[in-house]
């Protein structure tokens, strides 16, 4: 490229050392910038300790109903009165659960039975949670019922206590 002043020629101006290095600190600043951004915004939809040990409580609650069902049918046998408290209980608990799954499954230890009852009921692998309501109905419990609902009860009655202990100690370091 020839200039018309003087004849000489141009060369393309590139970034020297120090405007590339502020180059690159502006564009490093704007990245981190819009990654504070990004985890404010992630953390204001995050639930607070609290609500999750609110959460927590209310799912405790209809867990405790659920066993109390199961237990039921494992004296009374499947009756129509308990049909219908399994089947309430049952849909509040695949309504809530995935919300408290995400949190309380570090606490889970998994046994392959739990997967293989499930897989015999409905043709989808569950936890142990997910195993005391994943039958459609008491009579396909009982249908399916491999001997081991008193381990997953106390497994998951563990993981319940042990995520409740874990949301203590974050609102004691609040």
């Amino acid at each position: 490229m020839r200039l018309g002043l003087l004849g000489q020629t141009a060369r393309p101006v590139g970034l020297n050392g120090f405007w590339r290095r502020l180059a690159l600190k502006l564009i490093i600043r704007a990245k981190d910038r819009r990654f504070a951004r990004e985890l404010d915004r992630i953390r204001s939809r995050q639930p607070s300790v609290r609500e999750r040990q609110q959460e927590l409580v209310r799912f405790y609650m209809n867990f405790e109903e659920l066993v109390e069902t199961l237990c039921d049918l494992g004296t009374l046998g499947a009756n129509e009165r308990l049909e219908a408290r399994y089947r309430a209980t049952r849909e509040w608990m695949i309504r809530n659960y995935p919300g408290v799954r995400r949190h309380v499954i570090a606490y889970l230890k998994y046994s392959a039975e739990d997967a293989q009852q499930s897989l015999e009921i409905n043709g989808q692998s569950a936890d142990a949670f997910e195993a005391l309501f994943t039958a459609p109905t008491l009579q396909q419990f009982l249908e399916h019922d491999d001997g081991r609902m008193i381990s997953r009860i106390d497994r998951t009655r563990e993981a319940l206590t042990m995520y409740g202990h874990h949301l203590r100690l974050l609102r004691s370091n609040e």
